[in-house]
């Protein structure tokens, strides 16, 4: 295994030319730190995270997962986390990848093979301890980028395998529950995602619950063990990251965006992006990215 992580960072190393790094191979991101970084509150998608050298810290409310170079995590719904970079020199760099987890082709991969048990899980996210079997796959994604006239055709399947594996893993119950109809983190995803393109409406947490086909008390305890944070709150979460997005894109006012996320008050506006971001909407000119790299 250690073989195959050396393999892994020489071509991070080689490829990742900033602090993060899109590739050729769609949803495989890579990921460079010289330094530990102060945390950067950002939404996660779907992924697994496998860190390779270094270590980082992802906090959801008052759940902090710690991931270091034997560890791969994996998010099942869109989360709002505060990340950042804990361990990391510029003689040993953190270095990292992540690779956009694929909903339907868990539910294929699950519709395929035959039924297997599995606890529940409430969680959105959790840690487990990284094998040759998730390592060896991803080496030979990373490898891809050297041989890009490949990936077009080899990449979906070395994706499908990392899918399966992720399947009968550690981590498989978190993952089987997220492709499985009915089941509490299924019925959160379909809440999140809702969220998610709907974020500029008024909703109540009654209709996210009715949504979903639960309660309003196991919806709401639900959705917070899942993600960490109230539907509400999760709403207020991408707003303000939308409207950090679209302000540093320039081109439009901050009272605009204001309204265009969803905003009725101005000042509620401002005081809201100030706590979350530390800075308020006219001030606010530096970007980050969404690893707290």
């Amino acid at each position: 295994m250690e073989t195959t992580k050396r393999r892994l960072i020489d071509h991070v190393r080689a490829h990742c030319r900033g602090p993060k790094q899109a590739t050729a191979v769609p949803g495989l991101t890579l990921f460079r730190s010289d330094h530990p970084t102060e945390p950067v509150r950002s939404l996660y998608n779907p992924r697994i995270c496998i860190v390779l050298q270094g270590r980082k810290q992802i906090s959801l409310d008052r759940t902090r997962l710690d991931v270091g170079p034997d560890d791969y995590l994996v998010a099942v719904i869109d989360l709002p986390v505060s990340a950042n970079i804990t361990e990391a020199t510029p003689l040993e760099p953190h270095f990292s990848l992540t690779l956009d987890l694929d909903a339907e082709l868990i539910v294929d991969l699950l519709f395929e093979e035959e039924s297997r048990g599995g606890s529940s899980e409430t969680a959105g996210a959790k840690t487990a301890p990284q094998n040759e079997d998730i390592l060896e796959p991803f080496e030979r994604l990373v490898r891809l980028l050297d041989r890009p006239a490949d990936i077009k055709v080899i990449a979906p399947l070395i994706k499908r395998e990392i899918h399966y594996r992720l399947l009968v893993g550690s981590l498989a119950a978190l993952v089987r529950q997220s492709g499985t109809t009915g089941t509490q983190i299924s019925r959160i995803a379909e809440a999140t995602a809702w969220i998610k393109a709907n974020f500029n409406k008024a909703v109540s947490v009654g209709d996210l619950a009715q949504m979903t086909g639960m309660s309003v008390t196991s919806f709401h305890r639900a959705f917070k063990s899942a993600t960490g944070s109230s539907p509400l709150q999760f709403r207020t979460r991408l707003r303000l990251h939308e409207s950090r997005r679209r302000l540093l894109l320039g081109g439009s006012k901050a009272g605009t965006i204001a309204f265009e996320v969803g905003y009725d008050s101005q000042s509620q506006f401002n005081r809201e992006y100030r706590r979350m971001f530390g800075v308020s909407p006219l001030g606010d000119v530096t970007p980050n990215d969404d690893d707290g790299q």
